[in-house]
């Protein structure tokens, strides 16, 4: 159970950092900009964002399991996780987050380089690595879970550990907190 905290906590941790910067002024598209942009359409970055919705979604029911398992909780949670999923959606779907994204790959890769991968992807061998992406991403992910699953045991020794400990830290923080503020 403190593992999924752990995890729970770290994934809204990560999401939160997403809504906070959901909103930022749209960047002026110079020439490699927009040839990030290109690559971003060539490589199907708008699927990947779905993918990446549904995957989350998924991942938010899992977390939820125990309490899920109750007929009263899985409607509740599944509602939650497509809320989630439906946030996360429109901001990573939204053009300012395309741009931000187009705005590194052009700050990462100069304009030659931006050309040489546009007509690598254009390329035979780039469509087939293109058409295989979901395969190989599928795979990996499985890889990730098996490898997770082995590491569990570990994890969960780990946090039954460590738990307490943090426990009794964050107390002792919390019993300062008054005495540091006086101050």
């Amino acid at each position: 159970m403190m593992i999924r905290k752990i995890v729970l906590g770290s994934a809204l941790a990560f999401f939160s950092s997403f809504a906070a910067a959901a909103a930022p002024a749209m960047k002026p598209e110079d020439a490699k900009t927009k040839l990030a942009i290109e690559l971003m359409q060539i490589v199907h970055y708008d699927r990947t964002m779905q993918a990446m919705q549904s995957q989350i979604r998924l991942t938010m029911e899992k977390q939820y399991d125990d309490y899920a398992k109750c007929d009263v909780a899985l409607p509740i949670v599944r509602e939650f996780s497509s809320k989630v999923g439906d946030k996360i959606a429109i901001g990573f779907g939204s053009e300012e987050m395309k741009i931000d994204v187009a705005s590194a790959y052009a700050e990462v890769f100069g304009e030659d380089e931006l050309r040489e991968i546009i007509a690598f992807y254009q390329s035979p061998l780039g469509k087939k690595l293109l058409d295989r992406m979901p395969e190989l991403a599928q795979k990996s992910v499985q890889i990730s879970q098996d490898r997770m699953k082995s590491m569990m045991p570990e994890l969960k020794q780990l946090g039954e550990e460590y738990g307490p400990r943090i426990r009794q830290a964050a107390e002792t923080c919390n019993a300062a907190a008054p005495t540091t503020a006086a101050k």
